[in-house]
């Protein structure tokens, strides 16, 4: 549940747009903003992981909230959700707080479907699972600070690229049990990647982000998802917007990003966030000095 939790708390973020402030005086007082229809918010989707296999796969659905509020946005607990291959479909209930499971096992080379009705609406959106290379080393490197970076311990790894194919990769950290991203602009680049100039190659050394130090001792957990290149465009928007607003500042609030999940029976209420299917290439160090 951590890692959804993390991903839903920056796609929220991101997408539903939180006011940033940066002058001395609250005002937001004295603005008033219209009402909007809420618009429905999904966060998650299928991981193949077969090194740590998740005990479910899960989904997280949400409403849109207004602009100004500081709540945190409702969760939708009476929408039905189920996800297919094209040959079997399963079945998603819900556990509490929006969150929606099934035991499913995830398959590469499928392209899954979800359906979600609520609200008297139906919604739709599909994302391919595509294979990720395995790690032929995964370490550990000290690198001294420099005027660019921190420095310390920082995860790194050596894999082979196919070739001949287009591919999409995305790099996580596992830091204290969940997943670690420090809002920059620069994860448009450094968190995701396509293969287009080592495409086939052999890379040696790869570090997985390098805003993200360990101390000797701590147990270092890394991971390479092959991602669809919708999924890739997605991120190469939420990660650049993420370093546009900072987080903080005078900057205005993003703008919304476009999701992969559309309305069927409204299809001008589009849905916000994405759902994504993913393979997970993990490895885990105990860092030594």
């Amino acid at each position: 549940m951590k890692t959804i939790t993390k991903q839903y708390k920056l796609i929220v973020f991101l997408c539903i747009s939180i006011l940033t402030i940066s002058c001395e005086t609250d005002v937001t007082d004295d603005i008033t903003i219209a009402e909007s229809t809420p618009k429905l918010v999904i966060n998650g989707g299928l991981e193949r992981n077969i090194t740590s296999p998740l005990a479910t796969q899960q989904i997280r659905l949400t409403t849109t909230i207004n602009f100004l509020s500081n709540e945190p946005n409702p969760p939708v607990t009476d929408a039905t959700v189920s996800i297919t291959d094209g040959t079997e479909t399963w079945v998603f209930s819900h556990q509490g707080d929006g969150y929606y499971a099934n035991a499913m096992m995830p398959m590469l080379d499928k392209t899954y479907t979800i359906t979600i009705e609520w609200n008297g609406e139906a919604y739709e959106g599909a994302d391919p699972l595509n294979e990720a290379p395995t790690f032929t080393n995964f370490y550990t490197e000290f690198e001294e600070e420099t005027i660019f970076f921190t420095g310390g311990y920082f995860i790194k790894f050596d894999s082979q690229d196919p070739a001949d194919i287009e591919n999409y990769y995305y790099y996580r950290v596992v830091k204290d049990g969940e997943y670690f991203i420090i809002p920059d602009a620069g994860n448009s680049f450094n968190l995701i990647t396509s293969d287009e100039f080592f495409d086939g190659q052999m890379r040696s050394g790869v570090t997985l982000n390098r805003e993200i130090t360990f101390e000797p001792g701590e147990l270092a957990t890394g991971q390479q998802l092959g991602i669809s290149e919708e999924y890739f465009d997605y991120l190469f928007e939420l990660f650049t917007q993420t370093g546009s607003s900072g987080g903080f500042g005078g900057n205005p609030p993003p703008a919304t990003i476009r999701s992969n999940v559309i309305n069927l029976t409204t299809p001008s209420n589009r849905a916000v966030g994405y759902f994504y299917s993913v393979d997970v290439e993990e490895g885990s160090v105990v860092v030594e000095e």
